[in-house]
């Protein structure tokens, strides 16, 4: 199922809210001192990560189109996926795989910790020996399980 036909979620205080066109917003993970929010605009995909911390108001903001034609990469079911990634301070990293039919990301809060409450089409798992990312996966049901078999990284 594309990310396009997944159901959206609501947010209050919405860090997208004066995006020009329309965003769907399909996931929303927190975090002890911020969140991670993924959604679709036309034809990409998206995330935003920002931190609550007042003194380091880090914020990562990511998209990229879906592959066209014979673009992307295939290591993931589901695909292909172009990628993206990019740093919100000293502490804080993202990457991003963006499929017409899933989001993979891998999210590296500023602290360890497990992120805490999830909402949307989406699974969240820590990464195996690092504490302080997670993988985010957002999908149809079927798809996120399929993805979960693979290992992350």
């Amino acid at each position: 199922m594309p990310l396009s036909d997944l159901e959206s979620i609501s947010l209050a205080d919405d860090p997208l809210a004066d995006s020009s066109g329309a965003v769907r917003i399909l996931s929303e993970v927190q975090y002890e001192h911020g969140r991670l929010i993924a959604y679709v605009k036309n034809d990409s995909c998206g995330i935003v990560a920002t931190s609550t911390h007042a003194a380091q108001k880090e914020k990562i903001a990511l998209s990229s189109e879906w592959p066209r034609g014979d673009e992307g990469s295939n290591t993931l079911p589901a695909g292909p996926y172009n990628s993206a990634s990019g740093a919100g301070g000293t502490n804080t990293w993202a990457s991003m795989l963006c499929g017409k039919n899933a989001m993979v990301i891998e999210y590296t809060a500023g602290q360890a910790g497990a992120p805490g409450q999830s909402r949307g089409q989406t699974a969240v798992t820590q990464v195996p020996g690092q504490p302080k990312t997670s993988r985010i996966i957002v999908a149809a049901p079927n798809t996120r399980d399929e993805i979960q078999r693979q290992p992350a990284g």
